[in-house]
């Protein structure tokens, strides 16, 4: 495949912009973090751990994402069916760059390398990331219901979550109009600007429109989170805690809404201290709080950067390389689709 040459970028957001509100999000967030930390009862915690419940957490933590590339080949049968090998490796290449580098580049590389490797048009492997991300916010949204009623009220988080649902579940509703209506979907927005934008994205989520390989991948979806909740339940319960599932869920449930804002790499700093929240709110007392965050963080990190180091020493570029083509490859797919007259 010939590199392509991104084109003359238009004067915007300065490209350091977002990488510095990320890192200074993970800077505010450590030190709220590590305030008055308990170091001592950190190693105390870290002496006693049961490894064979850590051992079955990274087992399930690996499981989500395979549980991901199966999804996501699902998702893009109707337009290209890509071999699960590739998107295995698309997904673990993209959560490796997810933790080295800021602002989660790692969602445009992780396309790019599936569009590479298969036959589905970057367009396409963009549009169908979208879907799954807005698949996973009704999940949350779900997720989250069906245990508030288990757990109790907090009102700052309950603010949060009805921020998020009002977000995602229009979204959700837009996606399904395009998928079994276009023409109404188009009917919504104007032509000009970014209406025109997004009645590129309603075309493309059209295509992708089967209800077969949609409804297939929103349940697996479904064994996408039980496997997560799992995870985080097993190094819990690793560090002698006895949480219910139904907390497990909140948690995991808190923490992805708390680190979807583009932040430092490994959402480090967000993720520890949406967790500390969810934690504080009825779970545990602020100290065990901050030391089992940490916990955490580091067993559901490690295992995904040591797995997506050798998803992408066998990709065939080096890091470097792998970023340059996705950012001249995404580039040039936003300049062809500007040039395409909309319907």
């Amino acid at each position: 495949m010939n590199v392509v040459e991104a084109p003359q970028a238009r004067k915007g957001m300065p490209s350091w912009l977002v990488p510095t509100f990320g890192y200074g999000v993970a800077a505010v967030a450590l030190v709220w973090v590590f305030a008055k930390f308990p170091f001592g009862q950190l190693l105390e915690h870290l002496r006693t751990l049961d490894w064979w419940w850590i051992a079955v957490a990274v087992v399930l933590e690996l499981a989500v994402y395979f549980l991901e590339a199966w999804r996501w080949m699902v998702m893009l049968r109707p337009v290209g069916s890509p071999k699960y090998a590739a998107c295995v490796q698309s997904v673990f290449v993209g959560l490796f760059v997810n933790d080295v580098l800021p602002a989660r580049a790692g969602e445009v590389i992780r396309c790019f390398l599936l569009s590479y490797k298969s036959d589905v048009p970057l367009s396409l492997a963009l549009t169908s990331d979208f879907i799954m991300r807005i698949m996973d916010g009704v999940w949350v949204v779900l997720i989250y219901l069906l245990v508030t009623f288990q757990i109790g009220n907090h009102v700052a988080v309950d603010r949060v979550m009805w921020v998020f649902a009002s977000v995602v579940l229009p979204v959700a509703g837009l996606i399904l109009l395009a998928v079994f209506h276009k023409h109404k979907a188009h009917g919504l927005v104007g032509s000009n600007g970014w209406a025109a934008k997004f009645r590129h994205l309603m075309d493309e989520i059209h295509r992708l429109g089967h209800w077969g390989p949609l409804g297939g991948s929103m349940a697996i979806g479904g064994l996408y989170w039980a496997a997560q909740i799992g995870a985080i339940w097993a190094i819990t319960r690793a560090d002698g805690f006895y949480f219910s599932a139904a907390d497990m869920a909140y948690l995991a449930v808190v923490k992805t809404v708390g680190t979807l804002i583009p932040n430092a790499p490994a959402n480090v700093g967000a993720f520890q201290a949406a967790t500390v929240i969810a934690l504080e709110a009825s779970l545990t007392e602020p100290g065990d709080a901050k030391v089992l965050a940490q916990i955490i963080f580091a067993f559901m990190t490690l295992p995904l950067v040591i797995a997506g180091a050798i998803a992408t020493a066998s990709a065939g570029f080096n890091l470097g390389e792998l970023k340059r083509r996705a950012e001249a490859a995404h580039a040039a797919d936003k300049l062809a689709r500007t040039a395409v007259p909309q319907e």
